[in-house]
């Protein structure tokens, strides 16, 4: 049955799984969001694309080349990247304490600082609310998509190089 799946939906499989291990981090084992249960979570992106790499090789039977390897490869990190994207907004959407934790840590540090006035540090407080969303949302696009493509990158050097 494994066999069938394309990278596509591998990449889905992937996704899920990813998302499915963040939600239990964070509301069974209540670690933090974003920590060091992140390294687990790239293990089984990293595994998901070489999963993917590794059954092309040993299923398809046209050429293969960098180029094949690679789109293999990205058919399966993009899939990914939107799924994580998507839970990263969804999910800071309606768990906002990590944003207010971070702006009231934030303003702490304004505070004992001593150079700023409370109205200086309500008015940063407004502006990074509203700029919280869009850069952890870049962050975690620029993130998966630059891990994705390096590990698809080598992945498929290695493979399209012992073909030869």
């Amino acid at each position: 049955m494994l066999k069938d799946l394309n990278s596509t939906k591998k990449g889905l499989i992937t996704g899920l799984l990813m998302i499915a291990l963040s939600l239990i981090f964070f509301y069974v084992l209540k670690l933090p969001f974003n920590q060091k249960d992140q390294y687990v979570i790239f293990s089984v992106y990293i595994a998901g694309i070489v999963w993917s790499l590794f059954s092309y090789k040993q299923t398809s039977t046209e050429d293969k080349n960098f180029k094949s390897y690679f789109s293999t490869g990205f058919k399966t990190f993009i899939v990914v990247t939107l799924l994580m994207v998507l839970y990263t907004f969804i999910f800071l959407k309606f768990n906002t304490t990590y944003r207010d934790t971070g702006i009231a840590e934030n303003n702490a540090m304004l505070l004992k600082e001593g150079n700023h006035t409370p109205a200086e540090i309500a008015g940063n407080a407004v502006q990074l609310k509203q700029l919280f969303m869009p850069v952890m949302v870049a962050i975690t696009t620029f993130k998966y998509l630059i891990l994705g493509s390096l590990v698809t990158a080598i992945t498929s050097g290695f493979l399209s190089r012992n073909q030869q």
